[in-house]
């Protein structure tokens, strides 16, 4: 009885997992708007179309617009970068394709972009989109509105470069924030800032000490052979986490202040990329090398004995105990952790266009996950 009844568990864990695992159909486009959400008049859906191919024709640009039922159980960032991947919106070589999607059960919706409008309609002009343009007129009900108005905006941004300027300049109502909000933030940073050095620092003493002692038992044969890479990979990582925490508020504060003066996050990433690869020399790698290998290798072979000279010596095997307990004690514990699997259930759905014609085809275009989500 026991030995069916794990039988019985055994299928119909299999079975869980297979329907755990079924795969979204996600929609093939053949419009370029698709409203199978029905959110538009039949009127409405013709005149986007035809607004959004006059503009492909001049343009090559590619502006979808679909509406769905439902998500299935995804994320809206997820569902949209299927749909645009798997339709290739956009030209194969330029990726010029703009997916706008609107999921009407789970009220919400996102603007996705590819690579090759990214540095154009990038994602702080679609969050502004999103948040200026189209979620008022959704809570509104009238997505025919507020659609027609972000491509509007959308169009506008990619053909007109000093529009672009000009909106990236504006800024948003009530966005300005008082002064006493930045003091406060001001406040709360130096806070953070001086955390950091201090505890840093107190690290960063103690590991680069520890560092010096497993050089220290090294030479004097108190720490084996077999175990001194241990206790220094252990000793070099502390060390390494104690720089990072150190310089940490740097670039944190360097982001706050990118992001009052109105930057893109994005930029500021990718300046912050640009200047660490012109910090990361071969001459910084061994400067470093030097500084926590080479120096402190010369510190433990002066200070290898504060009353008493004693010759270089090494162990292979053999440790002393003591020195371990008086350097090491602290030095780490162990620790189990136990993750739970979990399985994400998502079922199947299928959706025709409204059109039954199939004038609209995709280009080959690719998305790497760029744009903005909203809700209402």
């Amino acid at each position: 009885m026991f030995k069916k009844l794990k039988i019985l568990l055994v299928l119909l864990f299999c079975v869980c997992f297979q329907y755990s695992n079924a795969q979204v159909d996600f929609p093939i486009l053949t419009e370029i708007v698709t409203d199978n959400a029905a959110l538009f008049s039949e009127s409405e859906t013709l005149e986007l179309r035809e607004k959004l191919r006059a503009y492909e024709i001049e343009t090559t640009h590619q502006i979808v617009v679909l509406t769905v039922n439902s998500l299935e159980n995804n994320t809206v960032e997820n569902f949209a970068l299927q749909v645009f991947e798997n339709n290739k919106l956009g030209q194969k070589e330029a990726d010029n394709g703009l997916l706008i999607l609107i999921a009407k059960n789970d009220r919400k919706f996102r603007i996705e972009v590819g690579y090759g409008l990214e540095p154009i309609i990038t994602d702080a002009f679609s969050s502004r989109i999103i948040r200026e343009t189209m979620t008022p007129e959704f809570k509104k009900g009238d997505f025919y509105k507020g659609v027609d108005l972000a491509t509007s905006e959308i169009i506008k941004l990619i053909d007109d470069p000093k529009y672009r300027e000009e909106f990236a300049n504006l800024k948003e109502e009530g966005s300005e924030m008082p002064i006493w909000g930045k003091v406060i933030i001001a406040f709360i940073y130096f806070l953070f800032l001086l955390l950091c050095i201090v505890a840093g620092g107190v690290f960063l003493y103690k590991s680069f000490k520890q560092l010096i002692s497993v050089f220290r038992g090294l030479i004097t044969g108190k720490i084996s052979i077999v175990l001194f890479p241990f206790l220094f990979i252990s000793s070099l990582i502390k060390v390494t986490f104690s720089l990072i925490f150190i310089f940490l508020p740097f670039p944190v504060g360097g982001l706050l202040v990118f992001i009052e003066e109105g930057g893109n996050v994005n930029v500021y990433y990718f300046e912050v990329l640009q200047s660490w690869s012109l910090i990361v020399t071969p001459i910084t790698i061994i400067l470093l090398v030097v500084l926590f290998t080479v120096l402190p290798l010369i510190i433990a072979i002066f200070t290898r004995s504060n009353q008493n000279f004693i010759s270089v010596m090494f162990s292979f095997l053999k440790i002393d105990k003591s020195f371990m307990s008086k350097n090491f004690s602290s030095s780490g514990s162990s620790s189990s952790y136990r993750r739970s699997g979990s399985s994400y259930s998502r079922s199947g759905s299928s959706y025709r266009s409204s059109s039954s014609s199939s004038s609209f085809f995709g280009g080959g275009g690719r998305s790497g996950g760029g744009g903005a989500s909203g809700s209402w």
